[in-house]
């Protein structure tokens, strides 16, 4: 069953090298690398931690990452947060509540007109790596608690900030919860709960012991960058980010006058069950069912899909299951020799684990604005694991202009180690 579609009519970001989504673009058509050699100083030190050693434990294989200003342009006061709030609270919290301003004004909302309004709040995140830090140096109180420990003040603080009565809700889905956060709130759009949505997701790099258990496990990438669908391709380098979306059903933001920057035409959230080998791992079946159900939600076939930003970290097995099922669900269904393309961001700036969808998103939602596709970085040599031309699908390594000449519908797919698959179906605006 389709649904109406959701104007998205403001955005907000901060990602490495792109502290706004104007600059993203920039980055992305500059064919930017993003990523630094290691974090920078005052943030977490890791030159005693770095062992080039494979798997070793308690050990990083790289210290490379995606690293964000969170703190310059942050004040406490302007969000309603006292001096003694402001020691405690997550960074995370901070980033959003920027972030969150930047994508309000980019959709030419005041505070005054917020206030008091039923607008719904969304929000993903999955780690808190202040959290873990402070409890082991401060008094556990509830400043700590509201500050860091609750998850829930991730979306809380940005209703009170703002005075949004709507729906409040922080989800947590892993690499999938920025994007989860988005399909709840387009529920909620829909059933009328609210008329307007800020949705998005953050993730920092505060700490070590997450980076420490992936290099252990292998999933880390020894070279220090996300190589997605490539020969080379060696694993993940984690990365901070943040980004938010506003939103409202697309009539009434036609009725209201507000700018569109894309369509999200429907979307949908799907587990994968026991239908992999392991927990953390994806499978075929999910990313297939999940592409279905948005596609049905949207209203249209898949093989309308032009483009796909995938989940993409780079995972050699992941890589290649996302890109058998984009093949299998799309690819083949479209006019031979015209293949579904597929990239992903993470090549450019890393990957923001619970806030990499947005970054996607985001990204996405430009390429449909601009019917351009941008280049992804390290895809010289495509992986010999898939059959790209069987699957019909292929990778973008130049600048394209969009390969259709209708209207432009992109897919965002997101994929989160418990298993939830998220699968987000854009359209460009409409146009005058």
């Amino acid at each position: 069953m389709a649904y109406d579609p959701i104007a998205i009519i403001g955005m907000g970001c901060r990602f490495p090298g792109a502290p706004t989504h104007g600059r993203l673009w920039e980055l992305l058509g500059e064919r930017g690398d993003a990523v630094a050699r290691s974090a920078p100083a005052g943030r977490i030190d890791t030159a005693e931690l770095y062992d080039p050693t494979p798997r070793r434990s308690g050990h990083l294989v790289s210290r490379a990452g995606g690293f964000v200003d969170y703190a310059s342009d942050f004040d406490a006061a302007l969000f309603g947060i006292t001096e003694r709030e402001a020691v405690v609270v997550d960074p995370q919290h901070q980033v959003l509540l920027t972030t969150t301003r930047d994508a309000l004004r980019d959709a030419g909302l005041d505070a005054e007109v917020l206030a008091g309004q039923d607008i719904g709040v969304f929000m993903g995140q999955s780690t808190g790596e202040h959290w873990d830090a402070l409890r082991t140096k401060a008094t556990v109180d509830m400043y700590a608690i509201a500050g860091a420990a609750a998850r829930s003040m991730a979306s809380g603080r940005i209703s009170h900030a703002w005075d949004l009565r709507g729906p409040c809700a922080t989800v947590d889905a892993a690499c999938s919860s920025g994007t989860l956060a988005v399909h709840l709130a387009c529920q909620s759009l829909r059933t009328g709960e609210c008329d307007t949505a800020v949705a998005g997701g953050v993730s920092l790099v505060l700490g070590t012991d997450h980076t420490v258990g992936y290099s252990a496990a292998g999933m880390l990438s020894p070279s220090g960058r996300c190589r997605f669908a490539d020969e080379d391709a060696d694993g993940f380098i984690r990365s901070d980010g943040a980004g938010v979306v506003v939103l409202k059903r697309l009539a009434r933001a036609q009725a209201d006058g507000d700018t569109v920057h894309a369509v999200i035409l429907g979307s949908a959230q799907a587990s994968k069950g026991r239908t992999a080998r392991a927990i953390i791992a994806p499978s075929a079946e999910g990313y297939l069912q999940v592409i279905d159900r948005a596609c049905a939600n949207a209203g249209i076939a898949p093989e309308r899909i032009g483009y796909v930003e995938a989940h993409g970290n780079a995972a050699p097995a992941g890589d290649t299951i996302e890109l058998q099922a984009i093949g299998t669900a799309i690819g083949r269904h479209r006019e031979p020799g015209k293949p579904c393309l597929v990239g992903s961001v993470k090549t450019n700036i890393g990957h923001p684990e619970a806030a990499g969808g947005l970054a996607g998103l985001i990204k996405a939602a430009l390429i449909v604005r601009h019917r351009s596709i941008p280049a992804s970085l390290y895809g010289d040599r495509p992986t010999s694991s898939v059959d790209w031309t069987g699957l019909n699908i292929a990778g973008v390594r130049d600048r394209l202009a969009w390969p259709d000449p209708g209207a432009a519908v992109a897919g965002v797919s997101t994929y989160g180690l418990s298993g939830i698959f998220v699968h987000i179906v854009l359209g460009e605006p409409p146009r005058d």
